[in-house]
Formats: structure tokens, C-alpha cells, sequence
């Protein structure tokens, strides 16, 4: 099976508009230990929604997320999907 590839940028503006909030009081925390164990915490259940929903957009056109990095500046996003036949490979 062949695949298409695309990486999506969400930026911190990006992430405000869609009612991801980040500021003082509501910050999605994406914390590694020592041990390389990673999770999110301190976040509102309504950022978590409105995150999913972003995310399910994508899946919604064909995309499944490959692998996803938060950053400073907001979150990369990595996402592939099947080639249909007569596509041509990307």
C-alpha cells in the first residue's frame, strides 16, 4: 500500500481560536520524566475536547496522526494516508 504524508502546525494563535487556551490559569502541560515516560496533564476537559475535535478533522479527510511533538510555539502534527488507486505517490 502507498502513502501520502503532510505535517500540520498548530500554532499558539491557531490553538486560542479554536478554544485550546493557553495562558496562566488553563496550559495544556506535556511533561517527560527522567525515566522518558511523557504525559499531558493540568489541562481542562474542554481544552481536551476542542483538541480531540482538531485532531478528529483530520481523521474525518483520511488522515491518521503518525506522531505529535509540543513546542513552544504550539504543536506539530505528523499524519499519513492511503494512496487510492491511480493516485499518484507523493
Amino acid at each position: 500500500m502507498k502513502y501520502e504524508y503532510t505535517i500540520k502546525i498548530f500554532s499558539m494563535e491557531d490553538l486560542n481560536k479554536e478554544g485550546v487556551v493557553i495562558g496562566t490559569e488553563n496550559n495544556i502541560v506535556y511533561a517527560c520524566r527522567p525515566d522518558g515516560e511523557c504525559e499531558v496533564h493540568d489541562v481542562g476537559v474542554e481544552q481536551l475536547d476542542n483538541l480531540s475535535r482538531l485532531f478528529g478533522e483530520m481523521g474525518e479527510e483520511g488522515w491518521e496522526m503518525v506522531q505529535l511533538f509540543f513546542r513552544p510555539l504550539g504543536i506539530v502534527s505528523f499524519w499519513k494516508r492511503p494512496l487510492n488507486e491511480g493516485d499518484k505517490n507523493i
